[in-house]
């Protein structure tokens, strides 16, 4: 695949294109929370007219300014989509990326397919996430003189890892993990397909049978023996399961 940049929203990002690519048949791929896209490619590089795009802040490509959200994302892949002659493409989200492509779906534009890998849709809260903002509000009060780069490595693993390895990002991460995508999820009018890896722990597999029961028509495919990036976890048995959808 081929390695490019573009300047959208102010912002240079880059992303990786099929040597065959054409516009109007187009595979467009959201990676999750700083996931970079090459990890997908790996997989899916034989496939024709993929792309697969670095959300602004993780792999390589530039941050924004601002605390985005997945408003802020959308409209970044609308106009990304927009630069590109990009119209009704099968869109391919996995994790946060598959929530962003959830809102754009709702807010912005349509598509011809969506196709979920362990979506991070369902952001109700639990006891994981009461404890992990409760921890960091204790780590703020107890040792305001501690930097944020010392207070982040001290509650690695105590708290969430994901948080504790957003670095720069972590206002961006704090916003994203607040919303919920259930209504706008149920709201969508096309055909849609759910890939889970049976354990995955991040978004078990338990929220993919909960979307599949708001779309009676989504399909869901299970991948035995994977975790939350089931495409590496069981290549093989991914390939079979989201060529059936290509």
């Amino acid at each position: 695949m081929l390695k490019k940049e573009i300047i959208i929203a102010g912002l240079k990002v880059n992303y990786l294109v099929s040597q065959d690519f054409q516009a109007e048949h187009a595979l467009v791929f959201l990676p999750g929370w700083q996931s970079p896209a090459d990890l997908f490619c790996s997989v899916m590089a034989d496939t024709s007219n993929l792309i697969a795009l670095n959300l602004p802040g993780w792999g390589g490509s530039e941050r924004p300014e601002a605390s985005w959200g997945l408003a802020e994302y959308a409209g970044f892949l609308q106009e990304f989509l927009g630069k590109l002659n990009i119209n009704h493409p099968i869109l391919i989200g996995h994790s946060i990326g598959a929530a962003v492509a959830v809102e754009y779906l709702d807010k912005l534009a349509s598509a011809k397919k969506l196709i979920i890998i362990g979506g991070a849709i369902i952001r109700e809260k639990s006891f994981k996430t009461n404890v992990f903002w409760l921890g960091a509000k204790i780590f703020r009060f107890f040792l305001p003189f501690v930097g944020r780069d010392w207070r982040r490595r001290l509650s690695a693993g105590l708290i969430n890892s994901d948080y504790a390895q957003a670095g720069g990002l972590s206002d961006i991460y704090q916003r994203l993990i607040k919303e919920d995508g259930q209504e706008a999820f149920r709201r969508l009018h096309l055909p849609t397909a759910l890939i889970w890896g049976e354990n995955d722990q991040d978004t078990p597999f338990s929220q993919a049978l909960r979307l599949k029961a708001m779309q009676s028509t989504a399909s869901l495919d299970s991948i035995p023996f994977a975790g939350h990036y089931c495409f590496l976890d069981q290549p093989s048995l991914f390939k079979e399961a989201i060529n059936k959808y290509l």
